[in-house]
């Protein structure tokens, strides 16, 4: 390619540096290679309202352990269930079951929910990275497969990135006010991926 002068070709690479930069930037490719495995488990949380203080409310993505919120607010979503409209979901009478990222309950949104379009949790192969709900409840039901975005970390190759999971809503008690969720996430930081082994986006 001749240049002359030369102003427009250097202005040409600048261009084009910055849209493969920008390119990379957005692209899963640019993360290291991962070197945990997908991790699955069974968790069970009773509601925030009408349970014993005792008992563990919310879900802690990057430590895979239920907590109790008034213990910690190191969590990324709790459960309740409501007999009411109080989270601004159903009618009056209505009982509602709720998932609540944590901006919802005051704190920093950076985690967030999402349905995702399949009820069949080996469907839901790869989390996206926008679409989430971070700041309301978001109801579920048995059979529900929902899509979960951890609280934002700094990860060990510097970028600032979230954990993924899938969530499978396996079962509502209403008579003990508790849920059972089957989890399966993946542990290294920023990728996707949320079928067995070690993911590669």
């Amino acid at each position: 390619m001749s240049c002359e002068p030369p102003f427009p070709c250097a202005a040409s690479l600048r261009a084009a540096c910055v849209a493969l930069l920008l390119a990379g930037c957005g692209s899963d490719l640019t993360l290291p290679p991962a070197s945990v495995p997908i991790t699955q488990q069974e968790i069970t949380l009773y509601a925030l309202t009408g349970t014993p203080v005792a008992t563990s409310s919310a879900y802690d993505m990057l430590s895979l352990i239920e907590v109790r919120t008034d213990l910690t607010n190191s969590f990324d979503f709790a459960w309740d269930l409501r007999f009411d409209s109080a989270y601004g979901i159903g009618k009056p009478g209505d009982t509602v079951a709720v998932l609540l990222p944590r901006g919802a309950l005051g704190f920093v949104t950076d985690p967030g929910l999402q349905l995702a379009p399949t009820f069949s949790i080996d469907s839901a192969i790869v989390a996206p990275t926008n679409g989430y709900i971070k700041d309301r409840a978001v109801r579920i039901k048995e059979g529900v497969v929902l899509y979960a975005a951890s609280r934002i970390q700094t990860c060990q190759f510097g970028f600032t990135l979230p954990h993924y999971a899938k969530l499978l809503i396996e079962q509502i008690d209403l008579t003990n006010r508790k849920v059972v969720i089957r989890v399966v996430l993946d542990p290294n930081c920023g990728y996707r991926t949320l079928t067995s082994g070690i993911p590669n986006l």
